[in-house]
């Protein structure tokens, strides 16, 4: 979150107050998301939750890059982080099953 949320102060100002204002929401809810799943019993519906804004996140930052508000480096960077946290949240979910 710490890393997506420095490089969204640097988007020019239309894309910072539409894509990155909507960027730091879902970074926020998929930690709101998972937090809830750490002390629930219905793990698995959240964590499916959480793969799904994950997705759509992946989908954002994408967009970031083609419209050059983030480095083609930074969106690497971020798409790997992305990455491993659905990795570790398939693993919780397999875990659960």
């Amino acid at each position: 979150m710490l890393w997506m949320i420095k490089h969204i102060e640097k988007f020019p100002r239309h894309h910072r107050y539409s894509l990155g204002m909507s960027v730091e929401k879902r970074l926020q809810k998929i930690l709101e998301l998972f937090l809830r799943a750490k002390f629930s019993k219905q793990k698995k519906q959240m964590l499916g939750d959480i793969n799904i804004e994950l997705e759509i996140l992946r989908f954002q930052l994408r967009l970031a890059k083609d419209l050059r508000v983030l480095t083609v480096k930074s969106y690497g960077y971020g798409s790997k982080c992305l990455q491993e946290i659905g990795s570790q949240a398939g693993g919780w979910l397999k875990s659960r099953d």
